[in-house]
């Protein structure tokens, strides 16, 4: 790892810190808001359920598909020009997907899901080259960042639709203004820092003359395949629990604030997770944690009671916050090298969103197969095991480099 900006510090980087989170603020709200609003975009733009559902299928494929070749990006560009192009490509993205027709809304969302999957896969690689000394309190900041907006977009999509005759496209387009304020402020950090530039350039030249291949790495695939099962958990939730929980006797308002409440409540897990898992050699008891979580809180889903189902709710997002927080965590300690940390990034990405783009159909294959959402819970309980198996293997102090 570069050595050159070791002594870089939370307290006197203010402005990349306040960068950074803004950024994270664009890296989930821009997806979470479209659920809400999803029945005026369906008549506004005149299509079906089938092809809504696809909506918020194209962005985990794009980060499928975009993750793998993001390490040859920064090589290129370095990692905070990387960030700056990504930054602009999100708000034309922004604008693309709610000035026009069908066909414009779907080439704004890939090219959001492009932007994103850059910000995924960069942010862990840049955090652990430039607070080295803090990895798990800026992996935490950042997660923590993500999840809170991500509750947001979610809880003020529909309200923001109503206020003006903008309808869904305000709830959609709220989001640039964050995207405009972080990209002003990395203009600020890349300004400013011409020699942290160069340096970072020649650092990742240094780093890839040493290559590895990151797919022979059986550590590699165990982080991936982490990542993978925690984002299939994360995208079934905001998919169909709410019509669990409809279907367990609560209204449509009811259900949609249960499920912002899950979102925040991921917020306290994802700040204090990564700052304990920076500190251990080993993560394996937060695995089991995560775990424990998991089950306890699926389990209750199974419950008729309000009280118990609000209980469920907060338990599967406080394992859903440290899960995520966690797996953003190794792409940063399980790699030796910024460059190492970047391709597994990468890799974990590409496998993780693939799976996770399985998770929604998945679950709503089995319900029309069995008409009910006990099959539904128990799929999401067997995805939290798989967490576990895998996550286990992935803790142990091992690096990609060395395999």
């Amino acid at each position: 790892m570069l050595n050159n900006f070791q002594n870089h510090k939370v307290n006197n980087s203010w402005i990349v810190v306040i960068a950074i989170i803004f950024i994270a603020s664009t890296l989930r709200a821009p997806l979470t808001s479209v659920g809400p609003v999803i029945d005026e975009i369906k008549e506004n733009l005149s299509i079906g359920n089938g092809v809504a559902g696809i909506l918020t299928t194209i962005p985990l494929l794009i980060f499928a598909i975009v993750s793998p070749f993001v390490s040859r990006v920064t090589r290129r560009f370095t990692m905070s020009y990387t960030i700056f192009y990504a930054m602009l490509l999100l708000i034309l993205a922004l604008l693309i997907r709610v000035v026009g027709d069908f066909n414009l809304f779907i080439v704004g969302t890939i090219l959001l899901g492009i932007a994103i999957a850059f910000g995924n896969v960069v942010l862990p690689s840049y955090v652990k080259w430039y607070f080295p000394m803090q990895i798990g309190l800026m992996t935490g900041i950042y997660s923590a960042t993500m999840n809170f907006t991500a509750g947001l977009g979610g809880g003020m999509s529909y309200p923001l639709s109503k206020i003006t005759t903008f309808g869904f496209k305000l709830s959609l387009s709220f989001w640039m203004t964050f995207a405009v304020i972080a990209l002003c402020l990395w203009i600020i950090c890349v300004k400013n820092r011409a020699t942290l530039e160069k340096t970072t350039i020649k650092g990742v030249k240094v780093e890839t003359s040493s290559k590895f291949n990151i797919v022979h790495s059986k550590l590699a695939w165990m982080v991936a395949l982490t990542m993978g099962f925690q984002s299939m958990i994360f995208y079934s939730m905001v998919a169909w629990v709410p019509s669990i929980l409809v279907d367990r006797g609560l209204n449509h308002d009811m259900a949609g604030y249960l499920l912002m409440l899950n979102q925040f409540a991921q917020v306290p897990m994802t700040f204090i997770f990564p700052i304990i898992a920076s500190k251990l050699k080993r993560q394996r008891m937060l695995i089991v944690i995560i775990t424990i979580l998991f089950l306890a809180g699926f389990g209750l889903f199974f419950s008729q009671s309000l009280p118990m189902l609000i209980i469920g709710i907060i338990i599967v997002g406080l394992a859903m916050g440290a899960c995520f927080s966690l797996c953003m965590t190794l792409f940063s300690i399980r790699a030796r090298t910024s460059d190492g940390s970047i391709a597994l990034s990468g890799f974990g990405q590409a496998i993780g969103y693939f799976i996770a783009a399985l998770g929604p159909f998945l679950i709503g294959l089995l319900h029309d197969v069995t008409n009910s959402w006990n099959t539904a819970i128990l799929a999401m309980i067997l995805m939290s095991c798989c967490v576990f198996i895998f996550g286990y293997t992935a803790s142990d102090a091992r690096y990609v480099e060395d395999e």
